[in-house]
């Protein structure tokens, strides 16, 4: 708890820092200055730094401890080859999607590779036999089960707070869930250090914001957010993993659903950017009732959090029941496209 009070003031100082200097010659590369557009959803100058930060402080963490096990390289090397991915995008070095898809899919199959990452348990048998007694059948699985979280966290990021706060509730989740199971010390030291982390960025992000996490922000918490919630799933195997499931169902289903929704519905190329994600359905819908975009902006995220956690709070009583487990999944399912059904008929 001392390192996680440490780090998170080490970080607020850091991101103070940044933010004084977003006119130098580096910092302006990744600094957004046009607040006046009517498009814009900040009052003054934000940097798209957020990644930057993390990347720093993780590395720093990792002074702390010598006996670094390959969970843990795993999580910095995965971390570290995305966020030169992403910023690439932050300093407006525009990679084509598939491009950055390719290049996303090969770090991660090495890297998964190498590191011999695995989901141990699916709670679905005929998967499982293929990831058990396949190597290369469990990296891919790995891979799009990594590939899906990170392009979901990207896809929400958008709005302020909105995928700081997601993980957040996400991670407070996790931790609780190890401390009551397994109590593995260095997961959860792990996991509070990416709360001290988030939270230091969401005090220059939400509501006002002076910070963005940049493509390279949303990657890493993508890789933070997967890696972590495998770790636990495995050390805990008499949970359900529709329960961890459940927990990241918004970040990947919004993927999948966008997926499909494009190529079945609009007719186009599923790696077009639009403005038809659920998130920005729902921004439209406060904007219509408060007439404010700034205000509509971090109400998004407010809210939309809020409802999440307000929604998977039950499954918190029945972690370790498989069928309510399974059940609550598919619930969250049609609870998503009812909701999604009811904003595109209002927009």
């Amino acid at each position: 708890m001392e390192l996680g009070s440490i780090i998170f003031f080490l970080s607020i100082i850091f991101n103070y820092f940044l933010i004084k200097n977003y006119k130098s010659f580096f910092l302006k590369k990744i600094a957004d200055t046009q607040y006046s557009k009517p498009q814009a959803f900040h009052k003054f100058p934000a940097i798209r730094s957020g990644g930057l930060t993390i990347i720093i402080f993780l590395l720093f963490f990792s002074i702390f401890y010598e006996d670094k096990n390959n969970y843990f390289l795993s999580i910095i090397s995965l971390s570290l080859s995305f966020f030169f991915i992403g910023f690439l995008e932050d300093i407006k070095i525009n990679l084509n999607p598939l491009i950055r898809l390719f290049f996303l899919l090969v770090l991660s199959f090495f890297i998964i590779y190498y590191f011999d990452i695995n989901v141990i348990n699916t709670q679905i048998e005929f998967l499982n036999k293929i990831i058990n007694y396949n190597k290369l059948c469990s990296i891919i699985f790995v891979c799009l089960c990594l590939l899906f979280i990170i392009n979901g966290s990207n896809f929400i990021d958008g709005f302020n707070g909105l995928l700081i706060i997601h993980a957040l509730i996400i991670l407070g989740a996790l931790y609780f869930v190890d401390i009551f199971n397994s109590n593995n010390l260095f997961l959860q030291n792990l996991i509070l250090f990416f709360i001290s982390i988030l939270l230091s960025i969401l005090f220059f992000n939400f509501p006002n914001p002076r910070i963005f996490l940049g493509d390279s922000g949303a990657y890493i918490i993508g890789v933070v957010l997967s890696l972590i919630t495998i770790q636990v799933s495995n050390l805990n195997s008499h949970i359900d993993p529709f329960f961890f499931a459940v927990l990241l169902f918004y970040i990947f289903f919004e993927v999948i659903f966008s997926f499909f929704r494009k190529i079945l519905i609009d007719k186009a190329s599923p790696f077009k950017p639009d403005n038809k994600h659920l998130h920005m359905l729902f921004f439209n819908f406060i904007n219509h009732k408060i007439k404010n975009r700034l205000k509509a902006n971090s109400l998004t995220g407010l809210i939309t959090n809020i409802i999440y956690l307000i929604i998977i709070l039950p499954i918190f009583f029945f972690y370790k029941n498989p069928l309510f487990c399974k059940i609550y999944f598919f619930f969250l399912l049609i609870a998503y496209l009812l909701f999604y059904i009811f904003l595109k008929k209002k927009f």
